[in-house]
């Protein structure tokens, strides 16, 4: 039977910490206790509290293994705070004891992969999942190495397609898959099926990618955590891309998430480039990963309002950096655009490039590359099958752009237009509103035009009581400094105010 400082050092799924969390309340809180509680709340995604409650445990720890497992769990926890100063610090910390844990050792080097593909330094990032595959070598078989190895794949196959290895993304995924179904958490198995499409959506293979987003959400959808609703916005993309707008808007909205670029990509698709303009223009100076997705959706923008030389300009050097920090993929698709827009410049200027960039895709695995317009491909097909070359995936290219073309337009009958919360989220969750309190705005929004809307309406709709929802309210109220004697219709104006 297992001690429960044994509990605090062994890898943890989510699953474990559902179980574990109630009986933590009670009883002598010993130091054991306490780091076991903190590292549940970091499964149950209560990623603030948990970085608050294991940060000042990690001085008072005296226990070697307990402190490097503090210190792993924190630098897996500065991803998701976006606190990657404090990494090498942890890190060190760490290291003292992790070396003679195989099992530790793989985490903390999944935890200094995971920040460094936050920076957008895949080829770095790819080297630590490599080194904690190979650690995990040494870890005895059964069910904690299972979860690691599962993290790792998972880990791996986002990496790789990124790095626009989509062949080699594809084996990582169904590893994914496999350790997943071994481990027997539901919460690991539907993130495994999320990789798979997001696996096949990086591949350009939009039909599989979305009938596997569709199963993850369905999946994820009782837990309404962050991957739950990233799934959302990826499935949004799929569909998008697959030019069925309205489905693919719904999702997105319902989602409330996504960056700028997302957003703004997402606009480019609706044909809405002014609007992709302004949520680009909008958006508050981001961190410098954020920067290199978005200047590859500017480069777009800039090319479809009017200015081709400037956004074959932002393409050029948004591949060239992408390509210098290994991600592939990403520079394929800038040079791609590039390709189009000065062939619309210039005729013959982007054709011969075309023909090489299809070739490659080819190489890779992949028959398309997400953040793409269907236009594109298109262009890109023909070309290449003119040219004799990788007929099967020019082929593929071309005919998914024009169906997905097709399809747009018989979907531009349904009203879809932009969202003002949309383009505001970002500015929004920086003022630390909550993906709940947006979806109250979010109703806010839809109920626009109805005239006055009683609280007991909008609870019904949100599935709340009106005791939890004046709670939001309150909370919503505070964050966007609006007083207490004004209806609620003035949260919605408050959250729209320009950012000045």
């Amino acid at each position: 039977m297992s001690t429960l400082r044994d509990q605090a050092l062994a890898p943890m799924s989510r699953s474990d910490a559902e179980r574990l969390l109630p009986t933590l309340s009670g009883g002598r809180q010993t130091l054991e206790r306490r780091v076991l509680h903190g590292r549940c709340l970091k499964y149950l995604e209560s990623f603030d509290i948990a970085w608050a409650e294991l940060t000042a445990l990690l001085p008072q720890v005296r226990d070697p293994a307990l402190a490097a497992r503090v210190a792993t769990d924190l630098t897996h926890l500065a991803y998701y705070l976006v606190r990657g100063n404090e990494v090498r610090r942890l890190e060190r910390i760490a290291e003292r004891h992790a070396f003679t844990d195989p099992l530790m050792l793989a985490e903390l080097r999944l935890g200094r992969s995971i920040n460094k593909t936050a920076a957008n330094e895949i080829t770095a990032a790819l080297q630590d999942a490599r080194w904690a595959e190979d650690a995990l070598s040494a870890a005895p078989r059964g069910r904690a190495r299972d979860l690691v190895a599962t993290r790792v794949s998972r880990q791996l196959a986002h990496l790789l397609s990124h790095a626009g290895d989509h062949t080699a993304a594809r084996g990582a995924a169904e590893a994914t898959a496999r350790n997943a179904a071994r481990v027997g958490d539901a919460w690991e198995m539907g993130w495994g099926t999320y990789t798979s499409g997001f696996v096949e959506w990086m591949a350009g293979n939009n039909d599989r990618a979305g009938d596997d987003f569709a199963k993850a959400e369905s999946a994820l959808r009782s837990y309404g955590s962050s991957v739950w609703r990233y799934t959302l916005l990826c499935l949004a993309r799929a569909k998008m891309e697959r030019g069925e707008l309205a489905e693919g808007d719904r999702l997105a909205r319902q989602s409330a998430t996504g960056g700028p670029e997302d957003l703004a990509h997402l606009a480019l698709l609706r044909g809405e480039a002014d609007v992709a303009e302004r949520i680009l223009g909008r958006a508050e100076k981001g961190y410098p990963a954020d920067e290199h997705f978005r200047d590859l959706v500017r480069g777009i923008v800039h090319a479809q309002r009017g200015d081709p030389k400037g956004g074959v300009r932002l393409l050029d050097e948004g591949a060239k950096e992408l390509e210098s920090r290994g991600m592939g993929h990403w520079a394929l698709g800038a040079a791609l655009h590039a390709a189009f827009w000065r062939e619309r410049l210039v005729r013959g200027a982007g054709a011969a490039r075309a023909v090489q960039l299809v070739r490659e895709m080819a190489s890779r695995g992949a028959q398309g590359f997400a953040y793409y317009l269907p236009e594109v491909g298109v262009w890109a097909g023909r070309i290449a099958e003119r040219a004799g070359v990788a007929r099967e995936t020019a082929r593929t290219l071309r005919a998914a752009g024009e169906a997905a073309i097709r399809r747009a337009e018989s979907d531009a009958a349904i009203p879809v237009g932009a969202s003002a919360l949309d383009e505001a989220t970002f500015h929004l969750r920086t003022l630390g509103l909550t993906w709940r309190e947006l979806a109250i705005l979010r109703e806010l929004e839809q109920l626009r035009g109805a005239g006055h809307v009683t609280r007991e309406v909008l609870a019904k709709r949100l599935g709340v009581s009106p005791n939890t929802l004046r709670v939001h309210l309150t909370r919503i109220r505070a964050k966007l400094d609006v007083g207490d004697r004004r209806g609620d219709e003035v949260l919605l104006e408050a959250a729209l105010r320009p950012i000045s």
